[in-house]
């Protein structure tokens, strides 16, 4: 198994990756489709939040595979905010998307402590 690696940014604390990246393992040993790329992110539009996104692959119909992007909210410590991000048009949602920042991925390997 190849060990993970991770890009930072500096003002994001190893408490707080650890915080966010231990919901990242339990989402992805719950996922009934197949989670990958959990990216701890940042957003001009939702000020003091913490982002975690993820890629959700629903491969039930292998012709037609549904892959789409999930969101969860966390508080500036890590701490779960219990929310996700909704989009009211897709002009709000294109602005969501803009304005994303990432600020640690773990590639590779789920498990940030390896």
């Amino acid at each position: 198994m190849q060990q993970g690696t991770q890009t930072t940014i500096p003002s994001l604390n190893k408490d707080t990756i650890n915080k966010i990246m231990n919901r990242a393992i339990r989402i992805n040993k719950e996922c009934e489709a197949h989670c990958r790329d959990f990216t701890i992110m940042e957003s001009s539009l939702h000020k003091n939040t913490r982002i975690l996104r993820w890629t959700s692959i629903d491969i039930s119909d292998v012709d037609r595979p549904v892959q789409c992007y999930r969101y969860e909210c966390f508080n500036m410590d890590g701490t779960p905010q219990n929310c996700s991000i909704h989009y009211s048009n897709q002009e709000e949602a294109n602005n969501f998307f803009m304005s994303l920042k990432p600020l640690y991925k773990q590639q590779f390997s789920i498990d940030h402590t390896l």
